[in-house]
């Protein structure tokens, strides 16, 4: 069957001004593209009534890995019109699984109520395969769940064998699919390894010629230190090719780095590497609330905390030191998310604010949610600069992540953050008020993931590459989404295909 979309103007991905064209499509994969098409070469047609026909936008930093399982229509994403998802960022992926981590892996995850019934990425891919998603997952290879296959979530330096095995492991894993290496240094256990396994994983990653995305050990307060150690790493493992997640300038102080940021990037370039990143168009991040928690408690990972916590003496302690942060600290955290008894109707608000209603302390309430949900508990923390945002979305190496999982309109499965149904409509308009052209716009959240990730078949409307497109009313296209009500779907996204098959019209 041949569908032949009409009266579109094209904006391909590639960066060119678009044009008034039509593109044919035959088994999920473009075939022409140009004025006036014959209706006669197709079995059905589109009329696309003049509106903006892109690449399906791909999401250069998603958590999808198990929502998608228990939500695989992906309604959060298909509506902002990505079809194409990036998983296993942060040093968090769904394998390699081992008996030292499966447990703690299910145990996080367990809001989506799903079991972990494999051991590699092809037995991730194959559970995949078998939901049907309505969007395309390519996924890294998270650190932090390669290292605590072999050896926990204990804080302990591998040995030899091991950090062979788990080059061994990365290995398997890119030749099952797997685009590249992710991770997470600000996290249990990345944040124990020594630069001498990162260099041994890293030359592992560059005989493949893949990416290594990471989230940096620090992006507030040693955000220069942390950039210097990645592309000092890369260098010395002679990799090409280094991604920064959610690239940013955590806290007030931190604000005035970003000169020294675009500085070091330039410098990596002179120095061989190609070095991009991704970002959300929004001041607020978000994850797991404990990192909060100050040394010596964030050596836990979630799972032990909770167990920690369990003991009133070790609640205690936990309390006196979140009790040690600064008083305004609690006006810049929002809960976002929490299966805590009784505290799930304050999800969206302030901490602060939350303390006075329930006539408690904020790190008496933060101490709480963890107990019960340290695993599950998800806050946004403000402090960054909307300045640097719009500066970093604007540079030309800057792809937009959602840094969200794919979620329904319903809570069935967790709250998102409003990043989670809005990020790529916001980002275009934020774009086109700093005065890019539409054109350039497309290009960052289309072929340029697509190359980043080394998706050689997607990203752009030409011959042979497969029909992911998004249709949208520019004048119409808006993000809708609130902390109040973060699952409200982005307006103005008219119909979506992935691989050929229209999967959104309104």
């Amino acid at each position: 069957m041949k569908l032949l979309i009409k009266n579109a103007f094209v904006v391909d991905g590639s960066g060119l001004p678009g044009n008034d064209d039509d593109v044919l499509i035959e088994h999920g994969i473009i075939i022409a593209v140009g004025k006036n098409l014959p209706e006669s070469a197709a079995d059905n047609f589109f009329d696309a009534g003049g509106q903006v026909l892109t690449p399906g936008f791909i999401d250069a930093h998603s958590h999808s890995d198990m929502s998608i399982l228990a939500a695989p229509e992906a309604t959060g994403k298909i509506s902002q019109g990505i079809t194409t998802e990036i998983v296993g960022n942060c040093g968090l992926s769904v394998f390699p699984i081992s008996s030292h981590n499966r447990e703690h892996l299910e145990e996080l995850y367990r809001n989506y109520n799903e079991k972990i019934t494999w051991e590699n990425f092809d037995g991730y891919l194959t559970e995949l395969r078998r939901r049907k998603p309505t969007v395309n997952i390519f996924s890294l290879c998270g650190h932090n769940t390669l290292r605590a296959a072999l050896g926990g979530y204990e804080n302990q330096k591998l040995s030899a064998s091991k950090l062979s095995k788990m080059q061994r492991l990365l290995t398997e894993t890119f030749q099952m699919g797997a685009v590249g290496l992710s991770s997470g240094l600000l996290y249990v256990p990345g944040k124990f390894s020594t630069n001498d396994e990162l260099i041994a994983l890293l030359k592992t990653v560059a005989a493949k010629n893949h990416v290594y995305a990471t989230h940096l050990r620090s992006e507030g307060q040693r955000l220069t230190e942390s950039l210097e150690e990645t592309f000092d790493l890369a260098i010395s493992a002679g990799l090409k090719k280094v991604h920064i997640s959610h690239l940013k300038t955590s806290g007030r102080n931190n604000w005035y780095k970003l000169p020294t940021v675009f500085s070091l990037f330039e410098q990596a370039k002179t120095d061989g590497l190609t070095v991009t990143a991704d970002r959300y168009p929004y001041t607020e991040s978000m994850t797991q609330l404990s990192v909060i928690l100050p040394a010596p408690y964030d050596a836990f990972d979630d799972i032990a905390l909770e167990k920690f916590l369990s003991t009133p003496e070790h609640f205690k302690q936990i309390t006196a030191a979140l009790a040690e942060l600064p008083t305004e600290r609690w006006q810049t955290v929002r809960l976002v998310s929490t299966k805590t008894s009784g505290m799930e109707k304050f999800n969206g608000e302030i901490f602060c604010d939350i303390a006075v209603q329930l006539n408690t302390t904020a790190p008496e309430l933060c101490a709480k949610i963890l107990a019960e949900d340290a695993a599950g508990a998800m806050a946004a923390f403000l402090g960054m600069s909307e300045e640097n945002m719009k500066r970093i979305i604007k540079a030309p190496f800057t792809a937009c992540g959602t840094d969200e999982s794919a979620r329904p309109v319903d809570y069935s499965i967790g709250r998102s953050h409003p990043r989670g149904f809005g990020s790529f409509p916001r980002f275009i308009n934020f774009l086109l008020r700093e005065n890019l052209a539409l054109e350039e716009i497309i290009h960052k959240i289309t072929l340029l993931p697509a190359q980043i990730f080394g998706l050689n078949s997607r990203g752009l409307i030409a011959p042979g590459y497969a029909a992911d497109l998004a249709l949208f009313n520019l004048d119409k296209l808006s993000d809708c989404s609130t902390f109040a009500s973060p699952h409200v779907p982005a307006s103005g996204i008219s119909a979506v295909w992935v691989n050929g098959r229209l999967i959104l019209q309104q």
